[in-house]
């Protein structure tokens, strides 16, 4: 009997689809159809005693009911587990983790976001030396304040080429101790001044040679010193569209400025140490480079020695980058200098003496144009006659290179004249050179009535050692060390 009440009340429940049950149907729409389905159940089971299959139905009911109704569910429910008592895969378990907490574990992503941005202002040093730059650091990535100056750069190589075959360029003197401005000692308050010496090169095509020409010298003045000497500018160099002027006395890097259309100025913007950096003494910078977006500087190559030929220390090896953020890092340099030694056949107790060097990024290679070679002990007063005509090309690596000879003429070939400055002609591929030779001619002793300085300028292919300018000398009686292809004459836009 109790299988036939079963079988036969289950057809009559009226379940149907939620969504075509509680359509509306004139006055009844308003009455709640929970109830209707309760009290309809109630009649279907009125005559069983056993209410359970009635319950059923209904507890079936409600909870197919729950979407249409959104009847909240108790707090230890949820829809990412089968059912209402527990989770029943690790998957579950995550899911619901991370809904319970979504707001904490929200915030904790965040924090280590914050927090990896900021730390990364530490620098990665490579293998090579090169360095990775923090994203604050980096936030510009122009160098607009470099070496804390208010302003970015506005010196462009494209504004040193006017014409065709006109190549506005810059000279720079070291002047040693004649750098101090007379009178400026006993006043108390000590000046040192270096020249600026702009012109134009001129190309012709006809003849295959070039020409200079020279405006006048403006003044540079600057009261930084290193024990009584300043502005021995020794090398001239266009950086991230500045004018960079280097003193190897004290060890500063200056930026050079315009003030109108015929007057510079000068502002330093760092101090570098000699060595790997823990001295006191600035370095002897004597030339520079860009190379990969970044500004090399280097001394002179060679060891600080006794008159008996020992080694006080080997700081000179040393050089040092900068890139646009105005980072400085330091790279031992002795396997470098010593391959170009022996490329030249002057292994120790020779030496070879740099204050030329390129790199080019045309050719991929790094270009030495030496000032002294000589492969015998140093001695002061033979150096000054130790003058070179070689070029030296080396590959990025320093593993091959090969030695040219430039093609002086014999007037030319003066002992006492050595490279001290080198830029390349724009629009030549790194082929044309501009070159200065100085003299320093019985400057031994410190005596400046018996020392004779004097300089040359020329311009020579540099795969070749065609010589395209011979020597002119440039009026005046005093050292360039420094040489740019520049218009110094544009005006900075904050005074323009």
């Amino acid at each position: 009997m109790t299988s036939d009440r079963n079988s036969a009340a289950s057809p009559t429940l009226p379940i149907e689809d939620p969504r075509t049950f509680y359509k509306p149907t004139g006055p009844s729409s308003a009455i709640n159809p929970r109830q209707d389905f309760i009290e309809d159940t109630d009649s279907a089971y009125s005559n069983d005693k056993n209410k359970e299959h009635r319950n059923q139905h209904v507890k079936y009911y409600i909870l197919s009911s729950l979407p249409k109704l959104k009847i909240a569910m108790p707090p230890f429910e949820s829809v990412a587990y089968a059912n209402a008592t527990g989770p029943q895969n690790m998957f579950s378990k995550i899911t619901y983790f991370c809904r319970q907490h979504a707001t904490a574990i929200t915030a904790a992503i965040t924090f280590v976001c914050i927090l990896t941005i900021i730390t990364s202002d530490a620098s990665l040093s490579g293998s090579n030396g090169s360095n990775y730059q923090g994203l604050r650091l980096n936030k510009h990535g122009s160098g607009e304040h470099w070496g804390g100056a208010s302003h970015a750069g506005y010196f462009h190589v494209n504004d040193a080429v006017p014409e065709p075959n006109k190549f506005k360029f810059a000279a720079v003197t070291d002047m040693d101790e004649l750098s101090i401005v007379q009178g400026s000692l006993e006043a108390g308050k000590p000046k040192f001044n270096s020249f600026l010496l702009p012109g134009t090169l001129t190309f012709d095509l006809q003849t295959n040679t070039y020409s200079p020409e020279f405006e006048p010298a403006r003044t540079l003045v600057s009261g930084h010193n290193e024990a009584g000497r300043g502005m021995e500018l020794s090398e001239l160099v266009l950086y991230n569209d500045r004018l960079l002027a280097f003193d190897d006395r004290t060890g500063s890097i200056f930026e050079v400025l315009s003030e109108g259309n015929d007057k510079s100025i000068v502002v330093p913007r760092f101090v570098i140490t000699e060595g790997e950096g823990d001295t006191d003494k600035g370095m002897k910078w004597e030339w520079s480079a860009v190379k990969d977006e970044k500004l090399y500087i280097g001394s002179m190559g060679k060891e600080y020695t006794r008159p008996d030929g020992s080694i006080v220390n080997t700081n000179n090896l040393w050089i040092a980058t900068v890139d646009k953020n105005g980072q400085v890092v330091r790279e031992d340099w002795k396997e470098q200098y010593n391959f170009v030694r022996n490329l030249l056949g002057c292994d120790w107790p020779g030496y070879v003496i740099h204050e030329a060097v390129l790199w080019s990024a045309q050719l991929k290679k790094w270009i030495f144009i030496p000032r002294r070679i000589s492969k015998e002990q140093y001695d002061d007063v033979k150096d000054e006659y130790k003058g070179s005509n070689k070029i030296v090309l080396v590959d990025e690596k320093f593993t091959t290179g090969e030695v040219v000879d430039i093609k002086f003429i014999e007037s030319d070939m003066d002992p006492l004249h050595g490279f001290s400055t080198a830029a390349f002609v724009p629009n030549t591929n790194d082929q044309h050179i501009v070159a200065m030779r100085s003299v320093e001619e019985n400057c031994v002793g410190g005596d400046e009535t018996l020392c004779k300085q004097r300089s040359y300028m020329t311009v020579f292919d540099v795969l070749t050692g065609d010589v395209l300018m011979n020597e002119v000398e440039i009026e005046g009686g005093i050292k360039y060390e420094g040489v740019e292809f520049v218009d110094v004459s544009r005006t900075s836009p904050t005074t323009a």
